[in-house]
């Protein structure tokens, strides 16, 4: 939970539930701009606590009276976006027919999404941070946990399997994304197209 002294109330949790929207939004647009400019990543300029608070429309001491810290604050809006991308990844999968679709869409899908990059780039500031470290590891919990769920219930809709296990499969596929996303952020060349995604998962007919 996020760090604060008033968090059982109502006020408390809207003004949280601002600042991490302001955040996401901010995030989002830098994302946008930066992708439509072909800028290098690694030059872009994070967003700011003075920048969170106007577009929240709170004091910057609220943002670490709420969330402890600025890069906690990051890693939450950041994850906030991807869960939400998940969900729309998920969708286009569905609509897949053959097990070779199906893990062909999820590979592009995730490379695709705009969060993922914000997500790696998040997970980048946890450094040796035991609380960041902590919230990093319980939101990956939450990630995999969907993922196996959703893997699960695909596979048994279609009477496919899942040979090496959904849970393994989940948390294969993800570092897999996230490491092909750190390689193209250190610029190196093919990274992604050098990574076979869709064989992280065993999906079969």
């Amino acid at each position: 939970m996020a760090t604060t002294t008033d968090g059982g109330t109502a006020r408390g949790a809207a003004t949280r539930a601002r600042i991490l929207e302001a955040t996401a939004a901010l995030l989002r647009d830098a994302q946008a701009a930066n992708a439509a400019t072909d800028e290098d990543p690694a030059t872009t300029a994070p967003v700011t606590v003075s920048e969170i608070a106007r577009a929240a429309g709170v004091y910057p001491n609220q943002i670490t009276h709420h969330y402890g810290s600025k890069d906690r604050l990051v890693l939450d809006a950041a994850f906030t976006l991807f869960l939400r991308d998940t969900s729309r990844l998920q969708a286009a999968g569905r609509r897949s027919r053959t097990p070779e679709g199906f893990r062909s869409v999820l590979a592009r899908t995730a490379l695709a999404m705009p969060s993922t990059p914000l997500v790696v780039r998040a997970l980048a500031t946890t450094g040796g941070d035991p609380a960041l470290r902590e919230r990093v590891r319980l939101l990956l919990a939450l990630l995999f946990r969907q993922s196996e769920r959703y893997l699960d219930r695909v596979v048994t809709e279609h009477g496919w399997r899942s040979p090496n296990g959904v849970a393994r499969d989940a948390r294969t596929f993800w570092s897999a994304v996230f490491g092909a996303t750190l390689l193209a952020d250190a610029g190196v060349t093919g990274g992604p197209s050098d990574i076979d995604l869709a064989g992280t998962v065993s999906v079969t007919g």
